[in-house]
């Protein structure tokens, strides 16, 4: 992919075209095309290699704390539901309880809930 992207970034003097034509014909914003020849100056042929889009973190996550607290407790009570555990932290006023969606989110990721059997 960035021998093709050089090949992009060189065409306007290589082809003596406008970066507006040049982006036309391969599909691609002027914008994308000045970010990958920002990197193509500044880190050479490495920085056209392709980036995660992950984000490097997220503020929101639940913490691993609150998490596995949701998990012992599950553990510990494996009939209690999303709902029921979201109480039982409220109770014992627990600092950030997250919403009982995210409790059940929890629950998914850790394998801990059954699958209903659909009538």
């Amino acid at each position: 992919m960035s021998k093709q992207w050089i090949d992009i970034l060189l065409a306007p003097e290589r082809d003596g075209l406008t970066v507006m034509e040049v982006c036309r014909r391969h599909g691609i914003s002027r914008e994308t095309f000045y970010v990958h020849l920002a990197r193509y100056r500044t880190e050479g042929p490495a920085g056209l290699a392709p980036r995660s889009r992950r984000p490097r973190n997220s503020p929101t996550r639940t913490k691993t704390e609150i998490e596995a607290l949701v998990v012992r407790l599950r553990g510990a009570q494996p009939r209690w539901g999303a709902r029921r555990i979201h109480d039982e932290l409220v109770r014992r006023e627990v600092a950030g309880v997250p919403a009982v969606s995210t409790v059940h989110a929890i629950l998914r990721r850790h394998g801990l809930l059954r699958e209903r059997a659909v009538d």
